[in-house]
């Protein structure tokens, strides 16, 4: 399963970005749309649930709050950036400017910065609960890994006995 994902993810990477060069020498720069109303007001909802189930996990404090703060932080960093970018021509501008600068994009950093702390703080406690000692890595250098108390217990002994299982 690991393998596929690499493969998705890493063709994934490699096909946008001819992808992008395309868009950029093909798309129009100017389109009338019969749905803009829907797109927004569509992506505007989808905002306030992501926003709503945050803030609701947030309250009762459960540990899927971090991939909806994540979820939610990315929302307002979309948000703010077609905000922006599309009424940049427009007298909209301040507003949209105003409203990315004070709101969107203050929120969208705190709640990133709050869910890095959150990661944190649990593989911190499960460090702990391993029964490891030394300093936890920075979340840069940390691999996907299992902590298991035998596990570790079993390593800082030398013993395999685990491996045999």
């Amino acid at each position: 399963m690991r393998q596929l994902f690499l493969v998705v993810v890493t063709g994934s990477f490699i096909f946008l970005i001819p992808w992008i060069g395309y868009l950029l020498a093909s798309l129009p720069s100017h389109r009338v749309v019969s749905q803009w109303r829907f797109a927004w007001v569509g992506f505007d909802c989808a905002l306030i649930l992501a926003i709503g189930v945050t803030a609701l996990c947030a309250w009762r404090r459960l540990q899927i709050f971090i991939p909806w703060a994540i979820v939610t932080g990315t929302l307002l960093i979309c948000d703010a950036w077609f905000d922006v970018v599309l009424d940049w021509n427009s007298d909209d501008r301040v507003g949209s400017l105003l409203t990315a600068a004070l709101a969107e994009l203050p929120m969208a950093a705190l709640l990133l910065y709050v869910a890095r702390k959150m990661i944190r703080l649990t593989i911190l406690i499960a460090w702990q609960r391993a029964g490891r000692t030394d300093p936890v890595p920075p979340l840069s250098r940390l691999s996907l890994l299992i902590l298991t108390a035998h596990q570790d217990h079993a390593a800082r002994r030398g013993d395999h006995e685990g491996d045999r299982r």
